[in-house]
């Protein structure tokens, strides 16, 4: 019931904020790979109390965060992931391959040097990835996020799963046809 004052709360693919613009948080960090979603959100009123940041989560170094999360991340504070990250692979069922699309990053780099195989395409793969490197720093790591269920299922995900989940739990979930 105290979520939103309990955990600092980041959504790294925040966009226009439609996670959070309903509610009000103790410390909420916003980022998004556009400036022109943070110009939106606070032209809207959206959260303006939370930290919003133009980041590119899965190619930017993190001294580019703001100080506040930096500090939350390394002093161990609960940190609650709360995402819905972009889904697009390099091959979607039934689509052309598209290889501009989540095979330049540099999480999937290191995806890739760490033997994640077919997933490491993925770009929602590489932002979980992404943040199960930050639980090497801070083991107070939740993550709430919209997802195809692939990644708990998918064969591409396998190794991704042996890795990932010695980590993380599946708590609960539910699905909805989009």
């Amino acid at each position: 019931e105290d979520w939103r004052e309990r955990f600092v709360v980041w959504d790294n693919s925040a966009g226009t904020l439609n996670l959070t613009r309903d509610y009000k948080f103790n410390e909420l960090y916003c980022s998004t790979l556009e400036q022109s979603d943070i110009d939106t959100a606070n032209q809207m009123g959206y959260n303006m109390e939370a930290t919003k940041f133009q980041f590119d989560f899965l190619n930017d170094s993190d001294d580019k965060l703001p100080e506040g999360l930096r500090n939350a991340i390394e002093s161990g504070k609960e940190i609650l992931f709360l995402i819905n990250p972009p889904y697009a692979t390099t091959c979607n069922f039934g689509d052309k391959n598209k290889p501009e699309i989540g095979n330049d990053t540099i999480i999937n780099s290191i995806m890739k040097n760490d033997n994640m195989g077919r997933c490491s395409d993925s770009l929602y793969a590489q932002f979980l990835y992404k943040i199960l490197k930050y639980k090497e720093l801070n083991k107070n790591l939740n993550i709430t996020i919209f997802s195809p269920p692939l990644f708990l299922t998918g064969e591409s995900f396998k190794n991704f799963r042996d890795v990932f989940f010695k980590d993380f739990n599946y708590k609960k979930g539910f699905l909805f046809e989009a």
